[in-house]
């Protein structure tokens, strides 16, 4: 049976990854978000995509779709000089409060902004850049273009997000699929 997740990365542009996987079939990207707006903008997602919630029973998407994951980036304050507490930093907290607020809360996953970087690299850059090749490897790099946005930032963030949570359950047709080398048979 098909299972169903969204991703979230929410901030002063949100991105979210509608995917899908089962017991023999890897991740699949079924749509990818991206939205201005900011706390606002993401409950107007919410509504707009009748995303409902029964704190006892579960969250469906399109009112119809249950969710069996929803996965999250947790904000992280960093603790340098660079960082200043404006309202523009913050806005990723107010996200978190709208989805609590719904009802999300005892259904998220959530996720450092890290876990987005499985690809490595020496710093955020290259890790940046790494993790662009592997969705263009795998026929999932969004543009701006695909989103509708000036960029796709946080939808690939969400798409992101949603393949290291299926890392992280050690989804294994995931795994052989994206991340098997095609000459290793083992």
């Amino acid at each position: 049976m098909r299972k169903y997740g969204l991703s979230i990365d929410p901030g002063i542009s949100n991105g979210a990854c509608l995917f899908s996987w089962d017991e023999d079939e890897p991740f699949k990207q079924e749509a990818l978000y991206q939205f201005g707006g900011g706390a606002q903008g993401l409950a107007d997602f919410i509504e707009s995509q009748d995303i409902v919630v029964n704190r006892t029973a579960g969250a469906w998407f399109n009112g119809a779709t249950p969710l069996d994951r929803i996965v999250v980036e947790k904000f992280t304050p960093r603790n340098n000089s660079s960082f200043a507490l404006t309202q523009d930093s913050v806005e990723p907290l107010r996200g978190e409060g709208v989805l609590i607020g719904h009802g999300f809360g005892p259904f998220i996953t959530w996720q450092s902004p890290a876990m987005q970087y499985f690809m490595g690299g020496i710093d955020l850059k290259e890790k940046k850049k790494r993790s662009r090749e592997f969705l263009k490897l795998h026929g999932l790099y969004a543009t701006g273009k695909t989103v509708g946005q000036k960029n796709a930032d946080d939808a690939i963030s969400a798409e992101l997000h949603a393949i290291a949570a299926m890392r992280k359950m050690r989804h294994m047709p995931t795994l052989i699929e994206l991340f098997q080398d095609e000459g290793d048979e083992s």
